[in-house]
């Protein structure tokens, strides 16, 4: 598409035109808008989120060092301290490979479909309908399995704060599920009727994750006992009986990595974000650069004052971290306030997490992609926010819930489901992405204007194709070892389903492809 004048001036009339304080100008919008009818749509929602709004939205996502600390009992049971170390380091090197990669496509192509949206340009003509149909039902798998297990993460924590808090408390499995849907529904208030001050929220949220961390670490480093360097670097654990230390560590990995999946939130907000294919890639990084610090430097704080870590390992806690800060700050009281606050956190990422799922759906509803898309593309007028599609998220997140009532290892189960998903998501889009690359279909910015020019942000050259290589390898080894049980040989109950779920949805999905979709679904529609 040639930019032209008559172009530039029907995109600047759809643009937003209601503007207050800290809106980006009218520029911003037209290249915004210019930029969206590249890829063939309109803008209908509205551009409130900037840099600090979308960096705070990112990291409000992943939470990764209250993530880490909460699920630390899974990297320590497989792994031990010293396979949490480097494995923490080893999964922030790929999840940066990664998402280097998703920026180049988020700044190619700002769509709020994100990766169904680009496999969609970037396949082959023969296969493009089938693997977009099927990438879209996979991220909806993932965004419908990660804000569920982040208030998962948050119910559980407060059910177990009460029970430390209170020791005659019976803890029920149904109980959480009540308090998933009491967030659940204070979830759904502010990502519709208060969906206009969404922005606004993450900020606070931003600033209350970095100011929690202070609040955290520094009664860990003054009050807690001090280890020896050599029992945190040089011990490795293999409780769950797998007979090799690396098979042991890798397996242990999930709770680490499943603390900064999620960034591609960013992405699927892009059209509402002002000069998202600039903002959108700098806030996914920025968002891994501070998650990152704030996470190791955690981690290491609670390995060296945490005490006897065989004991804490072969206790029966359901979450380790809450008897290690009591240990380490030597109040049961001051570890219930800092776990209820860390629980509190992980429901702003269950927050934003609907917020992301909710525009994913919204967007692949308008390709008429999914049945009753009619009812679920539509868009409050008042709020500009897709309010069908958020309830379709959250009703999808309280029916998983209900997992936790017959299985003594859901938390496992879910981030194992998110695990698979994302990363088969990431593995699809970034294959499609090395497929053009390696034929010199992408252009320079700029150069004739069609959908495959290269976006502001990229890296140029033999380095961003082996990144491009790199980010697909770890994405495959993520999704093979997001499968694995906790433990080898283990008993009916505490198997992983997961892969059951995964290959499930995604095998109906198929289905449905071949017996209706296939008819009707011709990729993203051409809206502009």
């Amino acid at each position: 598409m040639a930019r032209n004048s008559d172009v530039e001036h029907s995109i600047e009339l759809r643009a937003p035109t209601n503007r207050d304080s800290g809106t980006p100008s009218k520029a911003t919008f037209s290249n915004d808008a210019y930029e969206l009818a590249r890829v063939g749509k309109k803008e209908v929602l509205k551009r409130r989120f900037g840099l600090t709004s979308t960096v705070g939205f990112a990291c409000s996502l992943m939470l990764t060092w209250e993530a880490v600390i909460m699920n630390i009992g899974l990297g320590l049971t497989n792994g031990g301290p010293a396979g949490l170390v480097y494995g923490f380091l080893g999964v922030w090197a790929g999840i940066i490979s990664v998402f280097i990669s998703m920026g180049e496509l988020a700044s190619m192509m700002p769509s709020a479909g994100g990766q169904y949206h680009w496999v969609s340009i970037l396949a082959p003509r023969s296969a493009r309908k089938f693997l977009s149909h099927v990438t879209g039902s996979v991220c909806i798998i993932a965004w419908t399995a990660a804000p569920t297990a982040a208030i998962y993460l948050a119910a559980s924590v407060l059910q177990s704060t009460i029970a430390m808090n209170i020791p005659s408390y019976d803890p029920k499995g149904w109980h959480i599920t009540l308090i998933m849907w009491a967030i659940l529904l204070v979830c759904t208030i502010l990502n519709t009727w208060l969906g206009m001050i969404l922005p606004v929220i993450e900020v606070l949220i931003l600033l209350v994750h970095v100011l929690g961390f202070f609040a955290v670490l520094v009664p860990l480093v003054y009050l807690g006992p001090k280890a020896d360097a050599r029992s945190i670097f040089t011990v490795s654990f293999d409780y769950g009986g797998w007979g090799d230390l690396t098979l042991a560590t890798f397996i242990g990995l999930k709770g680490t990595v499943a603390a900064f999946v999620g960034t591609d939130g960013a992405v699927h907000m892009a059209e509402e974000v002002a000069n998202s294919s600039r903002v959108v890639p700098r806030s996914m990084l920025l968002a891994l650069m501070i998650n990152g610090a704030t996470g190791f430097a955690i981690l290491i704080a609670f390995l060296f004052t945490a005490g006897d870590l065989l004991k804490i390992v072969e206790s029966s806690a359901s979450y380790p971290f809450m008897y290690m800060l009591a240990s380490s700050t030597g109040s049961q009281g001051a570890a219930v306030v800092l776990s209820s606050m860390m629980a509190i956190l992980q429901a702003c990422a269950g927050l934003a997490g609907i917020s992301s799922g909710s525009r994913m759906l919204w967007s692949f509803s308008r390709e008429q992609a999914i049945p009753g898309w009619r009812w679920v593309r539509q868009v409050n007028q008042r709020t500009l926010v897709p309010f069908h599609s958020t309830l379709v998220v959250v009703v999808a997140a309280g029916l998983l819930s209900l997992i936790n009532i017959g299985s003594a290892v859901v938390l496992n189960i879910i981030l194992s489901l998110v695990l698979e998903a994302f990363f088969a998501s990431y593995m699809i889009s970034l294959s499609l992405l090395l497929y053009r690359r390696l034929r010199g279909d992408l252009t320079e910015p700029g150069q004739g204007g069609g959908v495959l020019n290269w976006g502001p942000f990229r890296v140029k050259g033999w380095l961003g194709t082996a990144n491009n290589i790199f980010a697909i390898a770890y994405s495959i080894i993520m999704m093979f070892f997001g499968c694995w049980p906790p433990e080898n040989h283990p008993d009916p109950e505490k198997i992983n389903y997961s892969i059951v779920i995964f290959a499930g949805v995604t095998l109906i999905s198929i289905i449905y492809y071949v017996g209706w979709a296939r008819k009707h679904y011709q990729g993203p529609l051409a809206e502009l």
